[in-house]
């Protein structure tokens, strides 16, 4: 017994110096992150992206996956776990994907997780895009040192996740922190997941580049910047509704930090100032000035940084409590 805990703590040390790798899924672009702990710190050692590729399916999708994870353990040996971060629903246990919105491909029960690990020899481990980017600004980021926090990624939909004393929350099947999802207008426009008048309904990309009369988000913020009356006006009205859906949020939690990560969020007070004025309409339970507001620090690497935090934290942790998968 007494070698068997020696062997286990071994493990455990050797991971919690070991790398770590992140990969991240996305509908145009596929990220990865190599990441090594230090005896307090993480460091970042490498990345890559490339760009998505549709035309092989699932199987295809899979085959670049492990493609990325051997070239990352070729430039980055003893890689010790991986994290895969994915845009849509999983199943943490079979390690396969139920339906990515975004990625018009039929998943039927292709298994991910387990190729990425045998190219390894390491576990990986599948978690939501969304919830990837809230653990690497909780961890590494705008909300390091915070105990309950809110994230909000702002794109082609509106991702989310919440961390809990701590340690990222996922509810009894992984899918906690869809905030994106929340009902703001029972009336309201349909929403990709098929429900009327969710907050990404009118606050995902599409939407506020049609606000702004613009091609795209960052054409908007650019133009809102310049003094554009009908960008600005369309950055205040995603901010009010912005405000409506994170009030809820601010008064069912009381976090101590809001992150809001995506290229919108560059908009700055241009966004924010019409949020912060909702929140101050709304929330009536709780404190504001407990509450902050922070832009995301990490940027364009956060999902792949999240995602090898979590693989490395599911290493060291193998049973995190609040994990969710089903």
């Amino acid at each position: 017994m007494e070698e068997r805990d020696a062997q286990a703590a071994g493990r455990i040390r050797s991971a919690a110096t070991a790398r770590h790798l992140g990969l991240d899924l996305g509908g145009t672009r596929l990220k990865w992150a190599v990441l090594e702990r230090g005896a307090d710190t993480w460091r970042q050692l490498d990345s890559g992206s490339e760009p998505t590729r549709l035309d092989g399916g699932a199987a295809g999708l899979v085959a670049q996956l492990v493609a990325c994870a051997r070239e990352a353990a070729l430039r980055w040996p003893e890689i010790a776990s991986a994290g895969i971060g994915v845009p849509g629903v999983y199943d943490g246990v079979a390690g396969t994907i139920r339906f990515t919105p975004n990625i018009p491909v039929d998943w039927a029960g292709t298994v991910v997780a387990d190729p990425v690990a045998a190219a390894l020899d390491a576990p990986a481990r599948l978690i939501n895009d969304a919830r990837a980017f809230m653990l690497a600004e909780l961890r590494l980021g705008a909300a390091r040192g915070a105990l309950n926090a809110i994230g909000l990624t702002l794109g082609t939909g509106v991702g989310g996740g919440l961390a809990i004393d701590g340690r990222l929350y996922f509810g009894h099947d992984g899918t906690a922190g869809e905030i994106g999802h929340q009902t703001i207008d029972p009336d309201g426009p349909f929403c990709h997941c098929g429900n009327r008048g969710c907050l990404e309904a009118y606050t995902r990309a599409d939407q506020i580049a049609l606000a702004c009369g613009t091609p795209d988000v960052e054409t908007a913020v650019r133009r809102a910047r310049e003094g554009d009356q009908r960008a600005r006006a369309g950055l205040q009205q995603v901010g009010r509704y912005l405000g409506i859906g994170i009030a809820s949020m601010i008064t069912v939690l009381t976090p101590d930090v809001i992150v809001l990560g995506g290229g919108v969020a560059n908009a700055g007070d241009l966004l924010l100032n019409p949020l912060r004025d909702e929140l101050r309409q709304r929330v009536r339970t709780t404190a504001l000035d407990r509450v902050e507001l922070v832009v995301a620090e990490l940027g364009y690497w956060a999902g792949a940084i999240g995602a090898a935090l979590y693989g490395a934290e599911c290493t060291l942790r193998p049973a995190p409590v609040g994990e969710g998968v089903p």
